[in-house]
């Protein structure tokens, strides 16, 4: 009789307590390292793998970061200072409702310092550059209001004609594309955009080696692949993506043969050149997992244990994951704990 009745509580249990059978949580990210690349490992950042690879006799290094968008937000960042609108962008972006746009040149520490969650900055592209070695106009989108913003370099005639892509960039689901350049495809679609060059054009200097900035997006278009370098020309930044599985179609050229900078989020750390002054950075923000308590009044406790006293209760619906410690999830800033087993996970940390 006893373990009839024990038997009836243990199902009791299962029923008003335990969720049903719940699918297996998605299996964490990582990136195996590229060919001739090593991992940085002293720079962890869930969503983000980093590698390098010292450059032969000229003392510099190449970063190629791999950035998941599932698990990151990709965003243009923003200064102190307010932008300075120019006017009209110019063609083909001259149209009533964008404009040309800049922020103040920031440096690199300065931001990160400002930026205290971006897990990985970079710039792209260097803007209105005209020099001596290159002369090539890249333009940059954000949706940072009701309507796009532009920021758009010199568009000689001869460099319009150049092989043209784009790189768009949907933060809503998690994937970015590249594809051959198209205005109006450039202005409507994404939430960020960066307008290059295929990797067969070429800067006037380029067999000496130059700052470079190319990125890729991986076949399931959901790995951003950016590639930094200080002395590398367009054939080896073209190799550096191969070796990481970007094809040349999904490549696109994004330093106009001016500088390239990446730098992580950590205090002192710079990768290429330090300090070098940028008129913008794009960054990768972490989006926490997600899951979904399964039962209304659910428990808040303080702490990681039915040892900690109930501060609240929620009910069933969406949260986001702030830690997992054991059979406990934190789901909010503060310490906040849910028994796991009545929340479905939809990805681990």
């Amino acid at each position: 009789m006893k373990k009839t009745f024990a038997g009836l509580l243990l199902i009791l249990f299962a029923v008003l307590i335990l969720p049903a059978a719940t699918p297996a949580a998605t299996k964490t990210w990582s990136a195996a390292a590229p060919d001739g690349f090593t991992p940085l490992t002293w720079a962890k950042a869930r969503g983000v793998a980093t590698f390098f690879k010292p450059q032969t006799g000229n003392g510099y290094i190449d970063y190629l970061t791999v950035i998941y968008l599932p698990y990151a937000q990709i965003k243009l960042i923003t200064s102190s200072t307010p932008q300075t609108v120019w006017g009209d962008a110019p063609s083909p972006f001259n149209l009533p409702t964008v404009s040309n746009w800049v922020f103040p040149k920031m440096v690199v520490e300065q931001t990160k310092t400002q930026n205290p969650s971006a897990q990985f900055m970079w710039n792209m592209p260097f803007f209105n550059i005209t020099g001596t070695s290159t002369d090539l106009s890249l333009a940059l989108k954000s949706t940072l209001g009701p309507s796009p913003y532009i920021t758009s370099g010199s568009r000689p005639s001869w460099d319009m004609v150049q092989s043209r892509r784009m790189l768009i960039i949907d933060n809503k689901i998690g994937t970015a594309e590249i594809l051959d350049f198209d205005a109006n495809t450039f202005l409507s679609s994404g939430d960020q955009a960066v307008e290059g060059f295929t990797p067969t054009v070429t800067a006037k200097s380029d067999n000496d080696g130059i700052a470079r900035s190319f990125v890729g997006v991986r076949a399931d278009g959901k790995e951003l692949v950016v590639y930094c370098s200080r002395g590398a020309s367009t054939q080896e930044a073209r190799n550096a993506l191969l070796a990481a599985g970007v094809p040349l179609e999904n490549q696109l050229q994004a330093d106009g043969g001016a500088s390239a900078t990446c730098a992580y989020n950590l205090p002192g750390q710079y990768f290429v050149e330090p300090g070098r002054m940028l008129p913008h950075l794009m960054a990768a923000y972490p989006h926490l997992p997600t899951g979904t308590i399964l039962r209304d009044k659910v428990n808040v406790r303080k702490g990681p244990g039915l040892n900690y006293g109930v501060v609240t209760q929620f009910n069933k619906g969406k949260i986001e994951i702030y830690e997992i410690k054991g059979d406990w999830i934190r789901v909010t800033g503060s310490p906040q704990w849910i028994y796991k087993p009545l929340i479905q996970v939809d990805d681990e940390l």
